[in-house]
């Protein structure tokens, strides 16, 4: 979505992401070291949290909060 947005220059939007790299899921014990599981987009919680985070932002922006 920040790739379209940007392609289409709208740069005023507010967005909420994360720089971190994404981790590769540990092998089980008994594993070969060939086995390839995909790494998860994100747990069940952060889509909840994320939508937190804006709308914290929403309301900071709202109310004249600098931070």
């Amino acid at each position: 979505m920040r790739r379209e947005l940007k392609k289409r220059g709208i740069t005023h939007l507010k967005v909420v992401y994360s720089e971190e790299p994404p981790l590769t899921p540990a092998k089980a014990d008994g594993e070969e070291n060939t086995c390839r599981r995909s790494t998860p987009g994100s747990t069940a919680f952060v889509p909840s949290v994320a939508g937190l985070i804006i709308a914290g932002k929403v309301i900071k922006d709202l109310a004249g909060g600098n931070a």
